[in-house]
């Protein structure tokens, strides 16, 4: 994190972001420290958060913008763990389990982040028992999520994976004002990373759903036409 990077925000009970996260739970007293105790970044399309291997110092609530959770291969592939958005946290595990980071957090769009220290947040974890049952419940989800994730890539066809990946990014980023273009911008090897192959054959299939008129592609962008096509093809 670069001197270069810190920015001012909005105060933390103006914060709609906040209202979408565990930090809602803070109030008065815990409020004003979480204000006073915040250090608010921006990184650009394509910059490196954490990077597997790294300690943590303290973990980072994402108040815009988009993050891509990875980690590469032996071979050097990317695989996808997931995606977050404006409200969600990342690096959070690495810090209550006292480990290194087991993946990269890089930023897929120009990205706010909230930064708070190690400190904070166990000072929080032993005086307030909500905020504590809040990460336990973010732990348990994202168990449930790597779990679902797990059963897909050993069960599902890589066809059936890479129309999944296209719902689970419309799940994640919704749509643009047209109501049908997914809000995001990736590259056909994120995409890729996302469905546990590799880019020539999300190529193909995205292709071949444009061809089938389920999707329509506009560069990098991705315009559903038929939602219940791809739900069907994804086999959800």
């Amino acid at each position: 994190m670069g001197l270069n990077k810190f920015r001012t925000c909005i105060e933390c009970n103006q914060c709609l972001t906040r209202e979408d996260s565990i930090f809602r739970i803070l109030v008065n007293e815990d409020l004003i420290e979480l204000q006073n105790s915040k250090n608010h970044l921006v990184y650009s399309y394509g910059e490196l958060v954490f990077k597997e291997g790294q300690y943590p110092s303290g973990f980072f609530i994402i108040n815009k913008g988009k993050i891509k959770i990875s980690k590469f291969g032996n071979e050097g592939r990317e695989q996808i763990v997931r995606f977050a958005k404006a409200g969600d946290i990342i690096g959070y595990r690495a810090l209550l389990s006292e480990e290194k980071y087991s993946c990269s957090a890089s930023a897929i769009s120009e990205t706010h982040l909230c930064f708070l220290s190690r400190e904070f947040i166990y000072n929080q974890i032993r005086s307030n028992p909500d905020f504590a049952f809040g990460l336990l419940k973010l732990l348990a989800d994202d168990l449930r999520l790597a779990e679902e994730k797990s059963l897909n890539l050993a069960q599902k066809t890589v066809r059936e994976r890479v129309a999944e990946s296209i719902l689970l990014l419309q799940d994640i980023y919704g749509f643009e004002k047209d109501h049908s273009t997914i809000n995001i911008t990736l590259k056909r090897e994120e995409i890729a990373g996302i469905a546990g192959t590799v880019r020539e054959t999300v190529t193909r299939f995205l292709h071949e759903f444009s061809e089938s008129r389920y999707i329509e592609l506009t560069g990098k962008k991705i315009k559903i036409l038929d939602l219940q096509k791809l739900i069907q093809t994804a086999n959800l």
